[in-house]
């Protein structure tokens, strides 16, 4: 029977309807990052710099070389910078052919240096022939105890720290961003109610920094139910196409033990738009080597894919015995629980196969 022409164009148009629709889920699939193993991607190490704790990823690329910057604690207690690099030509994300042996920074001999006690929150971006390399230093001594520092370096392996450290009093967990031909340097500061925000400060030679200009840029959502109600920690942030985007730990309860990481994204770096299907990552399984907080996902895009290193820490005793679940309950419901004790800060690895930009539609 041959079909009307009202019957085909009325099937051509519900066909098309669906189609769309189904474009339309597709396009609107939620940016969820999967982890890569079930293990750390760079896990303690016995007789090294980092055989206590290793933490805070932040990746860079400087002279055709992509760096991985980390943070490690031995048992002498102290937190130094250490790094891993590949060549940027054939970096995958997975794959670093170089495991630089010793800390690249270590902390100051002298008491009364700014970052005599630890050195941590490594954030790194190249300008010309230099690396300018950010970092939280920690003071025995000086007054707040903590600070943004800064040190130089025109190889990549040698770095001097700048004479006049700290470039930002009181500020901890650097980022830092080229955009115009200036520094936008991101910094979180402690606000009322024990909460973090983040603040920008900018700079035209990366080194001297107006803090009095300096304008909060982001901060917890506030609304009941989120996963970044009460707290953000730790943003990391990477340009694609118009877009900046942020990627950044979440803490519903506490000031700075975030269970799971979020988005947000801004064109001018100061105005952010959150991700309306956040959180894009969530913390391990009870009893998992990250089940209890993640900090400083750090994102870069290889091909089609993106890849997000992070700070997670946990126990890694699984669930088997009464006293691993106590000591599982303890990282998951108290901020630091058993930190250095039963839990411990390594960094993982995951990947996200899509598109930002398609997602966020």
């Amino acid at each position: 029977m041959t079909k009307s022409p009202i019957y085909m164009i009325a099937f051509m148009l519900v066909y098309f309807s669906w189609n769309c629709n189904q474009s339309t889920q597709k396009s609107k699939t939620p940016i969820r990052f999967q982890r890569v193993s079930s293990s750390p991607f760079i896990p303690q190490e016995t007789n090294t710099f980092y055989s206590k704790l290793v933490a805070n990823p932040a990746v860079t690329e400087f002279k055709q070389t992509l760096f991985l910057f980390f943070r490690g604690q031995s048992e002498s207690g102290h937190d130094q910078i250490g790094m891993w690099t590949t060549p940027t030509k054939n970096a995958d994300g997975l794959h670093w052919l170089y495991h630089h042996p010793v800390p690249i920074i270590p902390v100051s001999p002298e008491s009364s240096a700014p970052d005599d006690l630890h050195i941590l929150d490594p954030a790194a971006i190249a300008k010309a022939d230099s690396l300018f390399l950010y970092y939280t230093g920690k003071s025995s001594t000086s007054e707040p105890g903590h600070s943004v520092c800064l040190a130089i370096s025109t190889d990549g392996i040698n770095f001097k720290k700048y004479v006049k450290n700290p470039v930002i009093k009181g500020g901890i967990a650097p980022e830092v961003i080229l955009h115009d031909n200036l520094f936008y340097l991101f910094y979180q500061k402690k606000e009322s109610g024990e909460r973090w925000g983040i603040y920008l400060t900018t700079s035209s030679n990366g080194i001297e920094f107006d803090t009095a200009k300096n304008v909060r840029v982001f901060g917890p959502s506030g609304k009941p139910g989120t996963f970044d109600e009460h707290s953000v920690a730790t943003g990391r942030i990477f340009r694609e196409g118009e877009y900046y985007y942020m990627t950044y730990g979440g803490c519903a309860h506490y000031l700075d033990y975030p269970e799971n990481i979020g988005l947000a994204r801004s064109i001018d770096l100061i105005h952010w738009e959150r991700y309306t299907d956040n959180p894009v990552f969530i913390r391990g399984e009870q009893g998992s080597w990250d089940e209890g907080a993640l900090w400083f996902p750090t994102v870069r895009k290889f091909g089609g894919r993106y890849m997000m290193w992070y700070e997670g820490a946990g126990t890694g005793m699984g669930m088997e015995t009464d006293s691993a679940r106590k000591e599982s309950n303890k990282a998951r419901q108290e901020e630091y629980g058993g930190y250095l004790k039963t839990s411990f800060s390594q960094i993982g690895a995951a990947i996200y196969e899509g598109s930002f930009q398609e997602a966020w539609k």
